[in-house]
């Protein structure tokens, strides 16, 4: 049974009409990079960390190419990667150039089902600094 997983969550101010009000965010815990990913799934398998970095990056060059080329890109229990674009609308078909419209282009991600449902199980826990802990810039 896999374990369960739990979602950090703290209460910030936010000032909302000069008012102070407060909400809910969760709290990102590290920032890993493909290097440290690389080691983490060579401990579970039994490739090396840089031949794991080489077949990730050569992986991730081919997703890059292809959502370049206008496809979506998806990949298996994770979800769908896609080339996104922000327009505003216009009055006429002759306005809507891609200098008149395109306000930003970007990559989208939609999850997949499964992703969502591991998400959705998922428990919360609050932020709870140690005594002695650093606070955190976020």
């Amino acid at each position: 049974m896999a374990k369960k997983r739990y979602w950090t969550y703290e209460a910030k101010k936010k000032k909302v009409l000069k008012q102070d009000k407060w909400v809910a965010t969760l709290r990102r815990q590290d920032h890993l990079t493909l290097d440290e990913t690389s080691e983490q799934v060579s401990i579970r398998g039994s490739i090396l960390p840089g031949e794991v970095s080489g077949i990730l990056r050569a992986y991730f060059e081919q997703i890059r190419y292809h959502i370049l080329a206008g496809d979506s890109v998806n990949i298996k229990g994770l979800g769908t990667f896609y080339p996104k674009m922000t327009a505003k609308m216009v009055d006429t078909a002759a306005d809507a150039t891609v200098n008149n419209c395109v306000k930003d282009i970007t990559i989208g991600f939609r999850p997949s089902n499964e992703l969502k449902e591991v998400i959705n199980k998922s428990g919360f826990r609050v932020f709870a600094p140690a005594d002695n802990a650093t606070p955190r810039e976020g």
